[in-house]
């Protein structure tokens, strides 16, 4: 408890500390360095990996995971976290399911389960804990006005949290296939598509520059990389020339590998404008290059297998002392102070056995925080190749519903500490991809690099001069950072969200309650309090006037007294109940430990009639959903909202795709399979609306408390404005000032038309008023069909400009047979708990199958938590499927020392 306390003392200091208010406070260069080693050590972040048990899936399959999260600074298991929040995403960037595990030892495994409404395509995997929350945030863009749709202005900023950097995985789903047993690769996308020509004219190219350090710096030389990519991300090859402002050449270079390249300035002139001219097909483009500072630093690396060698010159400053320090993992690894001479040059030498093995950040400071050079490089220990796992035993081909024995072996120290999960396939069926990095690949080097790196197994292939080439280029074209410097240093603020989740936990706010809108039927003229005035009311498709509007006054949310939240947890017959007073009208309590689903029930009271509700339970109005609860409680949705664009590499077929001509005759007749993925659907128009596979399939009440929380609401459900919250809330913006047109449905029946000439279903105008005011009220609503052609993968796009705009569908659906729902005045959730994983299935062969007996399975074996004895040996018996099977083989864990162990075994490797 000590320990802790302690630590929580230091967080608290480094997290109120204030940044330098003015040019005299000078902490110094020492007093700098000192704060970044305490933060790397006290607030290390961590990272996750998932290891999944295949390389592609098809629909109506169960993909099975274990994650590995592990501490930045030492690379072990980590001791932070006790929860990993897992999440499936649709190709689109919708979320299917979001998956809470319990994780007790820095690891845990689950599963999800591909049902058959989903459709093809290329998913993803999303992992974090809630401590990682607190790193890389920024504002995502937006509409200025979709603010006004939330209660205040900070909880329009919580929604709007997004992150740099998450652990994400893709992965291809075919189609279900038709005939068991047989796997072409199709992928039928999803119904209500919008199919966009191909661009014609001059394409768009993105060639990025970056000076190595940071900047050009006027009289001194500038070692610049470069990055070229087409307007769909794919990388480009091509010879670039750089020009002064008098069209001479300075200097020829071009790409050397996935569209990178450097080249030198040999001395960079402050009255020059420099650009690149390229040319691309039959084009030719030109592109500046970054402003020239007058006054600066610059900081050139260059390594072997025993030094690291920084070359800084600076232009234009003050001779003073500097700083340099690395950092690796968050962790300081090095300091040490520069004087530049008096041709304001330096030099450091750093031992490469005195940095820890990956990704190392170097900057450069002075003694008031100001960061003069910074670049990444990479330290290889050759820990790649390394030996710590190896899989023996295994033969060429099995034979149908063969036994299968295969030997393991963990070549390290304390082996029965290991953690390690493994997968055998039948390698007739695997997928090749761009994102196919391993525990190893994923903790070294891309966990530390923003965005999606393609293919990372390539740069440790071989450790020779083209592949340290190539590795040092990726390394030049990074322009952010996982470890904010200035932030460690305390020049700028940090603010720490979230500590470690180690037990459940229910956080919130109180706020008051206020009425939206007083009751008012369709076409009648109602008063606005925000704008003074009457205006028509319209379903929330039809409104002629914008929700900010609708909602008027921008309330602060503040209350004036403290109140006391109650949250009763109801699972089956068990029922726990806990209150708590709020402090500045927040909520923080521990919950239950709950596995699976439960009841919880969120209730805000004067603390003075707290005993009186208490003793009356079922109290007046407990099931009114019209009426007006004593406060706006709503939880904290802290879950990650927006979804990050694919890049080109995500989902295009990978170059070297293996065939099978690596498989023995015998294994082919098998199973069949097409070499290429296909993709079905129907060009050069938008698809007709298919009711049959909706985008998102939502509960009513889920969607009602998902917009509360998010501040779309005060608690109060409002069917005038409840279909733009749904909106908001499952799909966002499009970061335009425009909007998709909103269509609303009544069991499929329309209330509009984008086409207003055209007339609103037959079946709702002649329906009774009774019937239509069945769709007004919660405890009616079962589900909420939501069918789009926006993909917020996609936000911000061309394709959505001009005459293009997304259409969004909001079909409500009642409740089979007249039944309804129980609703409530104050807020109720179906709160998710652990999710509880089955085990995976291997079937038992050992007396002879029956006549008759088929056996599809891909996926062999798969054992998330493999145990090893005291020699390091692990022994694994299971049997083959129903056809000649060559193995595929992964198997990937984190030793007790922070070591990640992979062993990959197939007919193309052996």
């Amino acid at each position: 408890m000590k320990r802790m306390l302690l630590w929580l003392n230091v967080i608290f200091i480094l997290c109120s500390s204030s940044p330098a208010q003015n040019s005299t406070d000078v902490p110094g260069i020492d007093t700098l360095a000192s704060r970044v080693k305490l933060f790397g050590e006290t607030l290390p972040q961590e990272k996750v990996y998932l290891h999944i048990d295949n390389t592609c899936y098809f629909v109506g399959d169960t993909i099975w995971y274990k994650g590995y999260v592990t501490r930045s600074d030492k690379g072990t298991l980590t001791d932070l976290s006790r929860i990993l929040y897992v999440e499936l995403l649709t190709p689109d960037g919708y979320l299917v399911e979001r998956q809470q595990l319990e994780m007790p030892d820095g690891t845990a495994h689950g599963a999800f389960l591909l049902t058959d409404s989903l459709y093809a395509g290329y998913y993803e995997l999303r992992a974090y804990t809630r401590w990682m929350l607190n790193f890389g945030r920024y504002e995502h863009p937006h509409s200025p006005y979709t603010e006004e749709m939330f209660y205040n202005k900070q909880m329009a900023k919580d929604y709007f949290r997004d992150y740099d950097k998450l652990y994400s995985r893709v992965f291809p789903v075919f189609d279900r296939p038709s005939s068991p047993g047989i796997y072409p690769k199709d992928m039928t996308l999803r119904p209500l598509r919008r199919y966009f020509r191909t661009r014609k004219g001059k394409p768009d190219m993105d060639l990025k520059f970056y000076p190595e350090g940071g900047a050009l710096v006027a009289g001194l030389p500038g070692h610049v990389a470069f990055e070229l990519n087409d307007e769909n991300g794919q990388h480009v090859a091509a010879e670039v020339t750089i020009y002064n402002r008098h069209k001479q050449i300075i200097a020829r270079t071009h790409t050397v590998h996935r569209g990178r390249g450097t080249f030198v300035i040999p001395q960079v002139s402050a009255e020059e404008k420099y650009k690149a001219v390229f040319r691309y097909g039959k084009y030719e483009y030109e592109v500046e290059l970054p402003e020239v500072e007058d006054a600066g630093c610059t900081l050139h690396v260059t390594q072997n297998d025993s030094l690291i060698h920084a070359r800084i010159e600076s232009h234009g400053l003050t001779d003073e002392e500097l700083g340099l320090q690395i950092l690796h993992g968050g962790a300081a690894q090095t300091f040490t102070t520069l004087q530049p001479d008096s041709q304001g040059k330096a030099s450091a030498d750093i031992p490469t056995d005195s940095l820890a093995e990956g990704v190392n950040q170097m900057t450069l400071f002075d003694g008031r925080g100001h960061i003069l050079a910074e670049r990444l490089f990479f330290v290889n220990h050759h820990g790649l190749s390394r030996t710590l796992l190896t899989v023996n035993n295994v033969k060429k081909e099995y034979s149908p519903f063969e036994p299968i024995e295969i030997q393991l072996k963990l070549h390290t120290s304390l082996p029965d500490s290991t953690r390690l999960s493994i997968s055998v396939r039948d390698y007739s069926t695997d997928e090749s991809t761009y994102d196919n990095g391993t525990i190893l690949t994923e903790m070294l080097l891309c966990s530390d690099l923003k965005g999606f790196v393609e293919d990372p197994g390539y740069y440790f292939e071989a450790d020779d001069s083209i592949h340290r080439r190539d590795l040092d280029l990726l390394m030049l074209v990074q322009g952010w950072r996982r470890y904010e410097w200035r932030e460690m240093a305390g020049v700028e603020p940090f603010r720490l969200s979230f500590l470690p989740e180690r037990m459940q936990t229910l956080t919130g706010s109180v706020h008051p309650t206020y009425s939206l809108l007083p009751e008012a039927d369709y076409g009648d003229t109602i008063y606005i309090p925000g704008m003074g005035k009457e205006l028509p009311l319209y379903t929330t498709a039809g409104t002629p006037f914008s929700l900010d509007d609708l909602y008027g006054t921008t309330y602060s949310g503040k209350m004036k007294k403290e109140v006391t939240v109650t949250a009763t947890f109801a699972q089956g017959t068990d029922i726990v109940e806990a209150s708590q007073d709020t402090k500045e009208g927040r909520f923080t309590m521990l919950s239950p430990i709950l596995h699976g689903d439960c009841s919880l029930f969120l209730t805000a009271t004067d603390s003075a009639k707290f005993n009186k509700r208490k003793e009356k339970r079922n109290y007046k109005e407990f099931h009114d959903e019209e009426a007006y609860p004593d406060y706006y409680v709503k939880q904290d949705r802290f879950y990650p909202v927006f979804p990050k664009p694919y890049s080109y590499y995500h989902d295009a077929v990978f170059e070297n795709m293996e065939d099978n001509s690596l498989l023995p005759d015998s294994l082919v007749s098998g199973t069949h399979l097409m070499s290429a993925v296909t993709v079905r659907n129907k060009r050069g128009g938008l698809r007709k609306l298919n009711l049959k596979k909706p985008t998102l399939v939502v509960d009513a009440y889920e969607a009602f408390n998902l917009a509360a929380d998010y501040g779309l609401n005060c608690g109060m459900y409002d069917w005038r404005t409840f279909t733009k919250q749904v909106c908001t809330a499952y799909i966002g913006d499009m970061n335009q000032s425009r909007h998709y047109f909103i269509q609303e449905r009544y069991d499929s029946l329309p209330l509009n038309h984008k086409d207003k000439t055209l007339p609103v279903g037959v079946a709702i105008t002649n329906q009774t008023e009774a019937v239509r005011r069945k769709y007004h009220k919660l405890y009616n609503l079962d589900k909420l069909y939501i069918y789009t052609d926006y993909s917020p993968r996609e936000e911000n796009s061309w394709k959505y400009s001009g005459t293009d705009q997304p259409d969004v569908v909001v079909d409500y659906r009642l409740f089979p047979g007249e039944a309804r729902q129980y609703t409530f005045r104050d807020r109720r959730y179906l709160m998710t708990g652990y999710s509880v994983c089955k085990d995976f299935y291997h079937p038992d062969y050992s007396r002879r199958p029956l006549p008759g007996t088929v056996d599809y399975r891909r996926t062999l074996y798969w054992n998330p938590d493999v145990k090893f004895d005291a020699q390091g040996e692990a022994q694994l018996r299971f049997y083959n499927n129903g056809k000649r099977t060559a193995l595929s083989i992964d198997a990937e864990g984190i030793t007790q020392t922070g070591q990640p162990a992979t062993s990959t075994l197939s007919p193309s490797t052996k």
